[in-house]
């Protein structure tokens, strides 16, 4: 098209609109990543070949959500939309209502090929995938706030453990050095779904890593001077259901290295990471 020409330009075949509204879903992360990676890796997936008919944007809270990280896919060729989120499956939002989200693919050329005319997937089929195992994830973090990583191998060890329903909050004194998995008999399995820890006494707190769709590592310093360390675990509501609050070790030399694993692991995992 010349410098003179007039005529509008061709309109994309796709449009795909990230959101990375800063006190949403931009500060989420999810398996790793938070908006800006997402929108980085779906730039590089569009690639030369398809750059003039794929188009890639960002926008601010669409949704009201806070399912972050999430982006918005229109087919302008066929006029449909495709939802992915950090969760798979529906879930109620404030703007939208009840909607489908479609899980967000490790691989974002995959997001490129599934809405492309000549390679298209149904958006049922899209709507209808499983999610990413996440499960694993979840499991792989806990076990890094357990026994610790490659250069911090002291876990965070002794916590108080807070139980939450709609009614009622429960702290109990538990320690994340004997935390285990378990299938759904008890029976310990490395592959499990449920993590147990063990309380000070002799009973055990149960977590059903399934229900888990949040999770944040809270950093703060108190009014007197005290750091507070807590990791909160949200369901499907994004109710806060399981709170564990570090307590200062009874070997103060441990706390340092502590204070060093939390940190580590909100680098690694992100401050608030969503499944």
């Amino acid at each position: 098209m010349s410098a003179s020409d007039t005529r509008p330009a061709a309109r994309p075949d796709v449009n795909i609109v990230v959101c990375t509204d800063e006190s949403g879903c931009g500060r989420w992360y999810h398996r790793g990543r938070n908006a800006d990676t997402i929108l980085s890796q779906l730039n590089d997936a569009v690639g030369d070949d398809t750059a003039e008919r794929v188009q890639v944007t960002t926008a601010g809270c669409i949704l009201g959500c806070t399912y972050g990280p999430r982006f918005d896919v229109v087919r302008r060729w066929s006029d449909e939309k495709a939802l992915y989120g950090s969760i798979c499956g529906e879930a109620t939002v404030t703007r939208r209502g009840r909607v489908n989200f479609v899980p967000i693919p490790d691989h974002l050329e995959q997001v490129v090929k599934d809405h492309l005319p000549e390679s298209a997937q149904p958006i049922a089929e899209l709507n209808a995938q499983d999610g990413p195992p996440d499960i694993d994830l979840l499991r792989s973090l806990l076990l890094d706030c357990s026994a610790g990583m490659a250069d911090h191998p002291i876990g965070l060890g002794e916590a108080v453990v807070m139980v939450h329903n709609a009614a009622a909050t429960v702290s109990i004194p538990a320690t994340l050095d004997d935390m285990q998995f378990v299938d759904g008999s008890g029976n310990p399995d490395t592959g499990g779904g449920i993590a147990v820890l063990t309380t000070d006494g002799d009973g055990r707190v149960a977590l059903q890593l399934s229900r888990v769709r949040r999770l944040e590592f809270i950093h703060r310093v108190l009014g007197n001077g005290m750091p507070s360390y807590a990791i909160w675990m949200g369901d499907d509501q994004l109710e806060t259901v399981y709170r564990i609050y570090l307590r200062r070790s009874e070997n103060a030399a441990a706390n340092p290295k502590r204070h060093q694993l939390f940190m580590t692991l909100t680098e690694k995992y992100g401050s608030t990471v969503t499944f």
